[in-house]
């Protein structure tokens, strides 16, 4: 079990862009390559946000979906497309990303972003990383 470390993760409170921190939570964590992309708005986040009761009977307490997006970025997209029980988290020059090796470089149109992801958190330790990130294959793991 690896103790997630958040250095360079944030989240929009309010007004204010603030560190975004992992408590003792049972949580599920996804990475995505994009706000607004294709896969990530129409199929990932909206998975998550519609099961959300499903997940919770499964004892999953929290949901977070992390981007190298800014922090307002994730939070727009996260209200038009999510659900506001799910933390819309930035990773913005790709710190973390880079720190769990989900980091790829799409060069000069899109640079680098974070591959796609689902991590199970416990105690702030991830348990268990998900074969299939989407909702489904989630959901047939846990």
């Amino acid at each position: 079990m690896t103790q997630i470390d958040t250095q360079g993760l944030f989240i929009l409170n309010g007004k204010e862009i603030v560190p975004y921190t992992i408590n003792d939570e049972k949580m599920i964590l996804c990475g995505v390559p994009g706000a607004f992309t294709y896969g990530c708005t129409t199929r990932h986040l909206p998975g998550f946000a519609n099961n959300l009761s499903q997940l919770k009977s499964k004892g999953i307490h929290k949901v977070a979906f992390m981007s190298v997006n800014d922090a307002i970025v994730m939070n727009e997209w996260n209200k038009l497309h999510g659900h506001k029980d799910i933390d819309s988290v930035s990773d913005p020059l790709a710190v973390f990303s880079k720190r769990i090796k989900k980091d790829v470089d799409w060069g000069e149109t899109f640079g680098t972003r974070c591959n796609r992801f689902a991590f199970l958190i416990e105690k702030g330790k991830v348990i268990k990383e998900f074969k299939d990130p989407f909702i489904e294959g989630v959901l047939a793991e846990l």
